[in-house]
């Protein structure tokens, strides 16, 4: 089990534009790891909230759903991502990676 925790790393993920009253589910490798509802974006800040989770250190696949519009994304991380951002842009969920600058200051 500790070599396990030893291959764990941390990924931000930073929800930014477009939420309103979301809900959002967070999975990675297809397993849920967090859950959140009534998300919105604050207009003054352009970001809703930032979130932790773990990922393999191998690499994983960190998807996102927003279950109360539809919308689902997956992005491919590998390597030593430093932050994920998610945004709904014309009706779409869009994930990218970020720098792990993005964080509130």
């Amino acid at each position: 089990m500790l070599e396990e925790e030893a291959t764990m790393r941390e990924l931000l993920i930073v929800f930014q534009e477009g939420f309103d009253e979301a809900n959002i589910t967070v999975m990675v490798n297809g397993k849920e790891v967090r859950r959140d509802v009534g998300v919105s974006t604050n207009p003054l800040l352009g970001e809703a909230f930032e979130a932790s989770v773990e990922l393999p250190a191998k690499g994983a696949q960190v998807g996102v759903e927003v279950t109360n519009r539809g919308l689902k994304a997956i992005l491919k991380v590998s390597g030593k991502p430093k932050s994920v951002l998610v945004s709904i842009e014309d009706g779409q969920l869009v994930m990218r990676e970020g720098t792990g600058r993005e964080a509130f200051l």
